[in-house]
């Protein structure tokens, strides 16, 4: 093989290789066009459906549960959480265990918010399975995978 041919697939594999936190980005971009487009809609946002999926619809869900279950920072939540409130979609409910600890729980509008949501979520997983070879799925979940364990490693590695 030449050296220019070399060259050449060197410097492509290298593009591949740098393009992997762009291709992350834009996909990650469209889905969350998407589902923001699609929350408008309702007059939500995709983050305030996101927090609506993630509470337990029978049980409610411990405040300190959501952050974690999000991977959003604290002051964020609060923030979403009041205004989930506000609008009658939660309501907030004191353990009898330990009056600190606070459950949140959905309101019959936070209910029926958090259908249309998780509808909307699975229709959007059914088409991607549809047009998507299972074996693509299982590979592309095992990428992303270690793409994380990558990224979390590089983190932690700072510290």
């Amino acid at each position: 093989m030449g050296n220019t041919i070399r060259t050449k697939m060197m410097d492509n594999n290298r593009e591949k290789i740098e393009n992997v936190d762009l291709v992350l980005k834009q996909t990650w971009l469209a889905v969350s066009k998407m589902y923001t487009e699609l929350a408008q809609e309702h007059d939500s946002t995709a983050v305030q459906a996101l927090t609506l999926l993630k509470i337990d619809p029978k049980e409610g869900t411990r405040s300190t549960n959501l952050g974690p279950k999000m991977a959003i920072e604290p002051t964020s939540l609060t923030r979403i959480i009041k205004l989930l409130e506000d609008n009658g979609y939660i309501y907030k409910e004191k353990t009898t265990a330990d009056k600190r600890e606070v459950i949140i729980k959905l309101t019959d509008k936070g209910l029926n918010s958090r259908n249309m949501s998780k509808e909307v979520v699975v229709n959007f997983n059914k088409k991607v399975m549809e047009k998507i070879a299972p074996e693509k799925i299982e590979t592309f979940k095992e990428v992303m995978s270690e793409i994380m364990k990558i990224a979390n490693e590089l983190l932690n590695n700072r510290k």
